[in-house]
């Protein structure tokens, strides 16, 4: 979560410079934790998938992690 919010903040701080008008990006990203529950990859990236949407639907610009059934 940490490392993904730190990536998060730099983006967001960087300007792009192109034929002299100033680009401002920005990104939303979704975390899931590999548990001994999770049996398949393509189990993780669900997960991480799931959280990636719910950052884009609390309005973008975001980190959200999957917290599993109690979301």
């Amino acid at each position: 979560m940490r490392i993904a919010e730190r990536i998060r903040e730099a983006i967001a701080k960087a300007v792009l410079r192109h034929e002299g008008h100033d680009i401002s990006i920005t990104v939303s990203v979704g975390v899931s934790a590999l548990r001994p529950d999770v049996e398949k990859i393509e189990t993780l990236m669900a997960q991480a998938d799931t959280a990636l949407y719910q950052a884009k639907a609390g309005g973008r610009n975001r980190v959200e992690v999957f917290r599993g059934s109690d979301q």
